[in-house]
């Protein structure tokens, strides 16, 4: 693979995991600071958007 795509898909890489992060770390915040049902719900469903993140990292190390 030549040395620009791949440095692309490093820099693409690094941005996603920034993303996946950020999702968790809201979904944490959400999970301590509000309490209810709504508050379970949104902060798993940010985490499983983390997740999804994480799944594409793995796919673009594979290339």
């Amino acid at each position: 693979m030549d040395k620009e795509l791949q440095s692309k898909i490093n820099s693409l890489i690094i941005d996603i995991q920034a993303v996946a992060r950020e999702l968790e770390e809201i979904s944490e915040g959400i999970g301590s600071e509000f309490k209810g049902i709504g508050s379970i719900k949104s902060a798993s469903s940010l985490q499983k958007a983390a997740n999804k993140y994480k799944n594409v990292i793995r796919e673009l190390r594979k290339i």
